[in-house]
């Protein structure tokens, strides 16, 4: 049997192995200004684990730790490392194999999955370049959509800073994405991030660019993202975790005036670096500061998740990231 026909019959098993899962997990859902698991209202506790679905996969003990200290989702990357999709944009057999492995990980665990689909820079020309061409990202959105169809506890974010000067799109591009995705499930949760001044400025304002940026990814107009969800990369300021009701506060005031009710999520605030280490009292600062602001959810954005082939997540986190995680659940 050659190595391509292997492949072959490896994806069509666990396909199989997939549709005979019994449904699991907790289901996402949007209402109003909130997040929903089964139903009930919740604010997201999350936490990046961009390597999770590269060839070194989270261990058991990771992830019952991030339950244990009250993390409800997970952000992963469909393209960090080692993509899990190929030049065609078809999944191979190795990337769906893990992709349905940890998505059923996470929801045993009653744990949120948040799938980064697609990167900045993967076209021909570009620093990630990957796809062999625009179609072929579009496939690669098509090929996950349906691979997770099944799975109700999954978000996705469209394009991690959609914005980013490593190879953007426009929102127009975008909306084709999210229609792609909606066709083939209608339901799924979809997000699209941006850098972190693309819908408000580091000092907090909301100006007339910012404004525009904020409706074309909220907005339902024929070259708007309408996404369901808005996940916002604020600046990474000095003052990130005082301002961070404040900043919640102004984007919830502009989604107002644009007569859009979506929930506000966090998904990648301040991490911290060996010359910039973060106290662990501004990670509970600023999940107060979510919460205050009205927001949905908010995520813990370390670098202890880089790269899982190195070493095991919990060891990867420094001293004072550990205590930062463990005490963000709250007495």
């Amino acid at each position: 049997m050659g190595s391509v026909t292997r492949l072959v019959v490896l994806a069509a098993i666990v396909l199989m192995a997939a549709a005979r899962l019994p449904a699991a997990g907790p289901s996402l859902s949007v209402s109003g200004t909130t997040l929903q698991l089964d139903g009930r209202p919740v604010f997201l506790l999350g936490a990046s684990l961009f390597d999770a679905l590269g060839p070194a996969a989270p261990r058991d003990q990771d992830l019952d730790a991030l339950k244990s200290w009250g993390v409800t989702i997970v952000r992963a990357w469909a393209h960090w490392h080692e993509p899990i999709y190929g030049a065609d944009g078809a999944l191979t057999a190795h990337g769906l194999a893990r992709l349905l492995a940890l998505s059923t990980r996470l929801s045993s665990r009653g744990l949120v999955l948040e799938l980064v689909l697609l990167r900045p820079g993967q076209l021909p020309g570009q620093p990630y370049a990957l796809f062999a061409s625009p179609e072929a990202r579009l496939r690669a959105v098509d090929a996950i959509t349906m691979a997770l169809r099944d799975s109700r506890h999954v978000m996705f974010d469209l394009y991690n800073e959609h914005d980013h000067p490593d190879g953007p799109v426009s929102h127009a591009e975008l909306r084709v994405m999210r229609d792609r995705v909606k066709a083939i499930d209608p339901r799924r949760v979809v997000a699209v991030s941006s850098t972190g001044n693309h819908l408000i400025t580091a000092d907090g304002r909301i100006g007339a660019d910012e404004a525009r940026n904020l409706a074309e990814e909220a907005g339902t107009a024929a070259t708007a993202v309408a996404a369901d969800v808005v996940a916002v990369h604020f600046p990474r300021t000095d003052d990130w975790a005082a301002s961070t009701a404040a900043r919640v506060g102004a984007v919830r005031a502009a989604l107002d005036r644009l007569g859009r009710t979506l929930p506000i999520y966090l998904n990648e605030e301040r991490r911290a670096a060996p010359q910039t280490p973060v106290p662990p009292a501004d990670y509970q600062r600023a999940v107060s500061g979510a919460r205050q602001g009205g927001a949905a959810g908010w995520l813990f954005h370390t670098a202890a998740g880089f790269d899982l082939t190195r070493q095991p997540f919990t060891e990867a986190l420094t001293p004072a990231e550990r205590t930062g995680l463990e005490q963000l659940k709250g007495p």
